[in-house]
């Protein structure tokens, strides 16, 4: 699959065939924000199966808006699908650069760190994104239909390996990076969501056994 791949111009088998290649991309940075997208969609579910119906008039629009904003956030996500890709190619192409001497050895570094660090911006969005769909998972089950309630805990679960699965592949990219500062800049950011979302998970989940054991 390469970057030049018009978007939506592939069906899901042939991107799982993609990812299950030998090759680099795409990798668990498009999967995660594949994750993402599908907990956006799940959101967008829950919304439109409560919309219009009787039962919940008094929160429709609080409904709009929570569907919206997961529409907004999966076009976002699908997008940074072929965003990492194009990224990661970009860290493979430095890798190959020649460094039969020293100017050539130098201009390969430099090229590397600064591939790097742009690899690191998509999976940064999609954990940082996952986590806002995280809050609307929370707030999908608290105002939505809860006969779909199952359906905004696979989205918080999706979301919270998208999370995750963000912060991990920005984190490979920051171990071959030389610049102290930013790196720990972003470690603190990372630390920031993980918490955050281990604090919205753990509410979603006792939330979502509640809302089942009460149909």
């Amino acid at each position: 699959m390469s970057q030049e791949e018009p978007k939506g111009e592939i069906s899901l088998t042939q991107f799982l065939d993609a990812v299950a290649s030998g090759s680099a991309t795409p990798g668990g940075g498009s999967v995660s924000a594949l994750a993402g997208s599908l907990a956006s969609a799940l959101v967008e579910m829950v919304a439109n199966l409560t919309l219009g119906k009787k039962a919940f008039s008094a929160r429709e629009a609080d409904v709009k808006k929570i569907l919206e904003e997961a529409h907004s956030h999966r076009e976002a996500l699908t997008s940074t699908i072929a965003q990492d890709i194009a990224a990661y190619q970009e860290v493979i192409k430095a890798y190959l650069l020649p460094k039969t001497n020293e100017e050539g050895k130098k201009k390969r570094k430099e090229e590397i760190q600064k591939a790097l660090k742009r690899a690191a911006d998509p999976p940064l969005f999609t954990a940082a994104t996952s986590l806002k769909v995280m809050n609307l998972c929370q707030e999908a089950l608290e105002k939505g239909n809860p006969n779909a309630a199952s359906d905004a805990a696979v989205g918080a679960l999706m979301a919270d390996a998208a999370l995750c699965g963000g912060v991990f592949n920005v984190l490979i990219n920051l171990s071959a990076l030389d610049d102290k500062k930013y790196v720990e800049k972003m470690k603190r950011e990372l630390r920031r969501l993980q918490r955050e979302g281990e604090v919205i998970k753990g509410q979603i989940l006792a939330l979502v056994n509640a809302k089942i054991n009460s149909i």
